[in-house]
């Protein structure tokens, strides 16, 4: 004898939001050329990417490091894209890329000359990622050791 098909419920479902605030620690290596070994190897022959490439994207690195409001900036949009990444969400994004690049135009503005002006061409010509690739690389998030510090229900008015 076959079974009934499941009729629709006539119950209606709630929905509520809870709240989940975590600690995450971000370790920052410095890029050398021990620390990018695996990913980055100069070519002996000229024709590919020289150490000066990784070098200059270190001097951006320690400005960086060095301008604290651009530097939580970068560390909640790291912090955001790699969160949505692990829960595979596209909803969980970091800054824009226009945003990004702003956020690094006021960094390498207080650079030296030199490093100013190859950082400015490549935000001018849409490259700039391509140039700050061992930076982001130098951010690794450690998921392992969140702390949850606080769960809570958000009320639907707070929402």
């Amino acid at each position: 004898m076959a079974e009934n098909p499941p009729q629709k419920s006539s119950r209606k479902f709630i929905e509520r939001k809870c709240r989940v605030v975590f600690d995450v620690n971000i370790h920052i290596s410095e890029i050398t050329p021990e620390n990018v070994a695996d990913q980055f190897t100069p070519d002996e022959t000229g024709e590919g990417l020289p150490w000066e490439w990784a070098e200059r994207q270190n001097r951006l690195l320690l400005a960086l490091l060095q301008d604290e409001a651009a530097l939580a900036q970068f560390l909640t949009s790291i912090t955001t894209s790699d969160f949505g990444s692990l829960l595979e969400s596209e909803h969980i994004r970091g800054m824009p890329d226009e945003a990004e690049g702003a956020l690094f135009a006021k960094v390498f503005a207080m650079m030296g000359s030199d490093d100013r002006l190859f950082f400015q061409e490549a935000l001018n010509e849409g490259a700039l990622f391509d140039n700050i690739v061992l930076i982001h690389r130098a951010f690794v998030t450690d998921w392992k050791r969140v702390e949850i510090k606080d769960v809570r229900m958000i009320k639907p008015n707070e929402a």
